[in-house]
Formats: C-alpha cells, sequence, structure tokens
C-alpha cells in the first residue's frame, strides 16, 4: 500500500478510530503491540529487533478538532507504519521501538505519560516526527550547531548520502513536540524531523524578524500562511490530498537507514 493511501484512511477520523486504524495495520502484519492506558487517553508502542536499548521513532495520532489531521501528524503515522513493515521484511535484529503517541494536540500528554511510566533508560535516541507529508528537505529541531550525538549525527549523514538537504533549526515556530518529554528526561539524542521546502524557510526567516519587531498576532498568522508547511497547519484542509508520496517515502528511507547505520 502506497503510504499516501495509509493518510487517506486517517483523514478526519476520531482520535480512537485513527488508533484503531493503526492496531488492524498491526494486527493484519502480525506485529506485537503495548497499550498503554492512562487516564485520558492509550498510547501505543511496538518493539522490534532483538536489541535491549532501541532507537526510538515517534509520531502522535491525536489530531485537533478542526484539522482532518493529514500531514499533522498522519503523514508520521504512515511513516511508523512503514518503518514496521520493512523491518519486519528484512528479518533486521536492529533494536526499534516505534511509538503512536496519544494526545500530543493537548499538552504532550501522551508522550509525558510514557516517559514517566517507562523512563528513558533503554533508549539510545529517539526519531520524532511531525509533519513529513510535504517538502523535499528536512528541518531537524530544536538543534543548534553545536548539537551532537550518534542518532543526530548519523541521521544528517544519511541525508546527504540520499542527496536531501538537512538543515538544523532552533525552533520551527514553537518547540512543543514529543521529543520534548524525552529530553527533559535527559535524553539528548532526541529531536523532531518536519518536512519543508526553500519557500518555508524563507517564511521563517520573514516570520522571526517580525517577532523581533513585536508584530502582532494577526501579521505573524498572516506571515505563516505563506509557508507551504502552515498553509493547512491545524486547518479542515489540511487533508492527504495536498501531501505528496515523495515527502514520505523520503523520509521512510532516511529514517531506516539510519536505524540500519546505527544498529
Amino acid at each position: 500500500m502506497r503510504l499516501l493511501e495509509i493518510v487517506k484512511l486517517l483523514d478526519g477520523q476520531p482520535n480512537a478510530t485513527r488508533r484503531a486504524l493503526i492496531i488492524e495495520h498491526l494486527d493484519a502484519w502480525d506485529v506485537r503491540y503495548v497499550e498503554q492506558k492512562y487516564a485520558t487517553g492509550t498510547n501505543l508502542f511496538v518493539d522490534l529487533g532483538r536489541a535491549e536499548r532501541k532507537i526510538g521513532v515517534g509520531t502522535h495520532f491525536d489530531r485537533v478538532p478542526v484539522s482532518a489531521g493529514a500531514n499533522d501528524n498522519g503523514s508520521a503515522i504512515a511513516v511508523g507504519l512503514d518503518i514496521i513493515r520493512k523491518h519486519q521484511e528484512a528479518g533486521s535484529a536492529a533494536g526499534v521501538r516505534v511509538f503512536f503517541f496519544d494526545e500530543e494536540e493537548t499538552g504532550l500528554k501522551g508522550s509525558r505519560t510514557y516517559v514517566a511510566q517507562y523512563g528513558i533508560q533503554n533508549l539510545t535516541g529517539l526519531l520524532n516526527m511531525e509533519l513529513v507529508g510535504m517538502g523535499d528537505k528536512f528541518a531537524l529541531w530544536p538543534v543548534d550547531a553545536s548539537g551532537s550525538g550518534p542518532l543526530l549525527n548519523a541521521f544528517e549523514t544519511v541525508a546527504r548520502q540520499q542527496q536531501v538537504s538537512s538543515s538544523r533549526f532552533d525552533q520551527i515556530v514553537t518547540n512543543t513536540a514529543d521529543h520534548l518529554p524525552f529530553r527533559q528526561a535527559g535524553l539528548r539524542d532526541a529531536f523532531t524531523i518536519t518536512c519543508i521546502t526553500d519557500q518555508d524557510i524563507a517564511t521563517a526567516q520573514h516570520y522571526f524578524q517580525a517577532v523581533e519587531q513585536q508584530a502582532d498576532t494577526s501579521k505573524l498568522m498572516a506571515i505563516l500562511t505563506q509557508a507551504p508547511l502552515f498553509r493547512h497547519y491545524h486547518q479542515p484542509t489540511d487533508t492527504y490530498e495536498k501531501l505528496n508520496e515523495a515527502a514520505l517515502a523520503m523520509t521512510s528511507a532516511a529514517i531506516w537507514e539510519t536505524i540500519l547505520t546505527i544498529q
């Protein structure tokens, strides 16, 4: 199945249905998973390979109510499932834990609950994904120029080998994503991957200049709509038709090759 077809299935579905669709794929592939139930939600995660220490691959399945939730974050779900499929088909021994977090959109509740219960002791790092369904470049955030780590370095090397531009950013409008609870717990080699275009980069520069000039909220939002990445962000128009298979495949290929490099 094309990855975009998975996103199409998720479009506009209630969060519980999105979770059920993930489980449906896992069951069809005979993949074991853990359901971590907590007071207000349910996380899913899948352990792959025989290695005790795992490379984390992060996604979240919840969406904001007004949005169809395609790029945010159906795109990441599709890639996460593809990593599981690739691991299974390769018969790889590489240690991987693929997360499908609940309630990212309401304060990172799912990832915070996971870290509170399981900690970070058996994770080597975390490749988290947000908005990976459009664009031809990778934004890695929040990562400064001096940042280093086996997972970060491997991902950047793989991107260069695959001739995909990869840039570090202090933030993509906000630093809030599911990497944050892991970093706060001490897992430094944890960051988020977003797919972007040159136009997104130019718009981001304009946006942060306006922030420094203390522009009002309406002006800032108007600037953001000039970026393909944010034109449909948290909007009803965030539907699968806006995404492209190439960005999804690019992300999956880079993450998978990084896993093989680190194992």
